[in-house]
């Protein structure tokens, strides 16, 4: 008799341990770490918008771009981006007054989505299709996977896509494209992107 209520007190006591490593366990694994809990990331990279990172930015100023918000922008990349485009000693070379209308459109540097507008829109999605400049508007922004931002980019910094500065747009037409084609078609399922080449 003895034998038998000490083997289920063991039994018992095996039982509880089991629960409680379990419990243990389960609370290890979780993401969640409890209410209250401040929990950090860490933002590798920005590439909505390649123009800013890829184009305007020096390679030294990648890591902070990369780790700041948009509301940090102005202030943090701003003046290089800005000097980038009106810089006397760089190829764009433009006038303030440029630099300023493509900075006003381009910081803070997000993707912008307008969902109130009509997504039958003649410009529909694309890049900076949301702006209220022609040849820009009437789109509600976003990225199509066609379009080729980097020639986009190209022409924002050495055309004249807003009409604001066509003398110093002359002669910089073979600076605004890269001359390179989509050569991956575009797959009709998800994740929709062309296989890597």
């Amino acid at each position: 008799m003895q034998r038998t209520i000490l083997g289920h007190h063991l039994r018992r006591i095996t039982l509880g341990a089991a629960v409680v490593g379990l419990g243990l366990g389960a609370a290890g694994c979780s993401d969640d770490n409890g209410p209250g809990t401040p929990q950090s990331f860490d933002q590798i990279q920005r590439l909505g918008n390649p123009l800013i990172s890829e184009v305007l930015l020096s390679k030294a100023s990648h890591p902070t771009h990369g780790t700041i918000g948009p509301a940090e922008d102005a202030a943090r990349v701003g003046p290089e981006i800005l000097g980038f485009i009106t810089g006397s000693g760089s190829v764009a070379g433009r006038s303030a007054e440029y630099a300023n209308t493509l900075g006003s459109v381009l910081l803070p540097d997000m993707l912008i989505v307008q969902t109130d507008k009509d997504p039958n829109a003649s410009s529909g999605a694309g890049w900076l299709t949301w702006l209220p400049l022609a040849p820009f508007a009437d789109g509600y922004g976003g990225r199509l996977l066609t379009d080729d931002v980097v020639d986009l980019a190209l022409l924002a910094v050495f055309g004249d896509p807003f009409g604001a500065d066509p003398a110093g747009a002359a002669g910089k037409e073979a600076l605004t494209t890269d001359n390179v084609a989509n050569d991956s078609p575009i797959s009709g399922t998800f994740p929709y992107v062309g296989a890597p080449n």
